[in-house]
């Protein structure tokens, strides 16, 4: 695998020309961390769990994440007609229930998970919700393919949460940012290293990026501190940030989960 460096030269006061040859410049590299991961095999890992649940049980559920739910409080009053996008929708638990609510005109999910939009589509058919939403096979980390200042608001649960690479995490925030409405508003549901599980797998199978690790079934999961939280959404103007206090259950045992809750906002 070849890493990537920058190069600084860092020289604390400028050198005479004379002397140049004789003085050693301090040379800082910075090198960012490539998790031993490619983002085919995420998407293998992915496939296969939608296919046959196993680890995320609740991800196979169709009730919505609470914290849409509270983000939908929050909205609802602010207008109507809404048009919004969730990146990483899973089998489409949130923007089905979304697309449920009559403030909604449209609602379009996507996920690199081919399996997962093909049971996502299964249920808005029998909701008859076909007008309404519209489910695609699409992969965050790559350019997406909707205009600029498009949508009213944005999900992200717990979507960057598995993209598996800086770069891939950052293009697909960029891409939030630009096809989200100006003061359209962008709903980020992430992990933290607090949670007694992530923690226990940072700390036994940790991944080679801070506060990541490898999963049971061998995908990458990312936590993100506060530092990393405000580095990610730097572009959007906070709305509100809660930690989220549940219980939830991994390989039948219960852990306690502290996320976070944001609601950011595009100026």
């Amino acid at each position: 695998m070849t890493t990537k460096v920058n190069v600084q030269i860092n020289l604390k006061q400028a050198t005479p020309l004379k002397e140049k040859r004789k003085s050693s410049a301090k040379v800082v590299i910075k090198k960012k961390l490539f998790n031993m991961i490619t983002h085919e095999q995420q998407q293998k890992i992915w496939d296969e769990e939608h296919t046959n649940p196993y680890a995320l049980l609740q991800m196979d559920s169709g009730k919505p994440s609470g914290g849409v739910v509270k983000f939908w409080d929050f909205l609802k009053d602010k207008g109507q007609n809404f048009n919004g996008i969730e990146m990483g929708c899973g089998k489409g638990r949130n923007s089905i229930w979304l697309a449920e609510q009559p403030e909604i005109k449209k609602m379009i999910g996507f996920d690199f998970s081919p399996k997962a939009i093909e049971v996502a589509t299964e249920r808005v058919t029998e909701k008859d919700l076909n007008k309404k939403i519209n489910f695609v096979v699409g992969d965050a980390t790559v350019a997406w393919p909707y205009e600029d200042n498009s949508f009213d608001f944005a999900i992200d649960c717990f979507a960057s949460t598995d993209i598996e690479s800086q770069e891939g995490r950052e293009f697909a925030i960029g891409e939030m940012y630009r096809v989200l409405k100006p003061k359209g508003y962008l709903l980020a549901y992430v992990l933290t290293p607090e949670n007694e599980f992530h923690y226990e797998m940072i700390t036994t199978n940790p991944a080679e990026e801070k506060n990541a690790f490898y999963h049971k079934t061998g995908k990458f999961e990312k936590t993100f501190d506060i530092e990393e939280r405000k580095e990610l959404y730097k572009n959007f103007i906070l709305v509100s940030e809660k930690i989220i206090e549940k219980t939830t259950q991994f390989f039948d045992k219960d852990y306690k989960c502290y996320d976070c809750c944001m609601i950011l906002q595009k100026d």
